[in-house]
């Protein structure tokens, strides 16, 4: 395994390279999405771009307090001071430990953050947006295979994989696991090509979103049960993850079947922006 890259004599964590590199992937796909598919009305690359930071600071805050939610054990320590409960709870927070629906539901707050206050088209950004989603996570997950974390469990097949001693997430040394990192992160790219060609051939309002998430949502509650770390704890008889995976499939659902009410909320700002578009051009010509 490679848990780190050394650069300039300081080690620096591949999950975060590869996590870098998965926001670079994602901003690079979309912004040249915005710019080649003809979407009426037509999304400007500087909306997009801004629209992925929101997306991005709402992932890291959603991702970081899912984690403490579900994993961390002790909130409050009584036996120490004040302050040495502060500096407990930022070595909690700086360190490491994210979790993805978390981010999730983060981005998707950051974002539709941005388009409400700019008055952005709604369903077209967040459309645009969810198709690059699944290539930013398998950039995510074989950061995680790299270093050790959401490891399989026992498999002794074709496929399996063992981890050294002293890996960052604590996978047990020497034995052999599922690859379920590296599992879902060819699936991530298989729906991410799916959704693609769907984003391509169709205008209709919230299918890409839709789509994402009730794949995903169906994906993420199988792989659960080929998962061997249990830090994230468990609702009734499902894992965290299994739980909140029912109601991402419930909410893709509803998506697809588009009511009324949320396709009216999708092309909210869409006549606004038009003629902002519209009102650009002119002032540029």
């Amino acid at each position: 395994m490679l848990p780190y890259i050394n650069l300039f004599g300081v080690d620096i964590p591949m999950y975060a390279v590869l996590s870098a590199a998965g926001a670079a992937a994602i901003t690079v796909f979309c912004v040249l999405q915005c710019r080649f598919c003809k979407k009426t009305p037509q999304i400007k690359t500087y909306d997009v771009f801004y629209m992925l930071l929101y997306a991005f600071i709402g992932a890291i805050i959603g991702a970081k307090l899912l984690y403490l939610l579900t994993s961390v054990e002790v909130y409050w320590l009584p036996q120490l001071s004040f302050w040495d409960n502060m500096r407990y709870w930022l070595l909690l927070i700086a360190g490491g430990g994210l979790v993805f629906y978390g981010g999730l539901i983060g981005a998707l707050l950051g974002a539709l953050r941005y388009v409400l206050h700019f008055k952005a088209p709604v369903s077209t950004m967040l459309d645009s947006a969810f198709v690059g989603v699944p290539l930013f996570h398998a950039f995510g997950r074989v950061g995680c295979f790299l270093a050790g974390c959401c490891f399989g469990t026992e498999y002794h097949g074709i496929l399996a994989v063992t981890f050294p001693e002293g890996n960052l997430g604590k996978a047990p040394a020497g034995a052999e696991l599922l690859p379920v990192q590296l599992i879902e992160a060819f699936l991530n790219i298989v729906l991410w090509a799916i959704l693609f060609t769907v984003y391509r051939r169709t205008s209709r309002r919230w299918l890409t979103s839709g789509l994402y998430l009730a794949c995903y949502g169906v994906m993420r509650f199988v792989l659960e049960y080929f998962r061997g770390d249990v830090i994230r704890g468990s609702i009734f008889s499902l894992s965290t993850s299994q739980f909140i995976s029912i109601f991402i499939v419930a909410a893709g659902v509803l998506l697809l079947i588009d009511p009324k009410w949320l396709d009216d909320f999708g092309g909210k700002n869409d006549s606004i922006y038009k003629e902002q578009l519209e009102k650009a051009e002119r002032t540029a010509q």
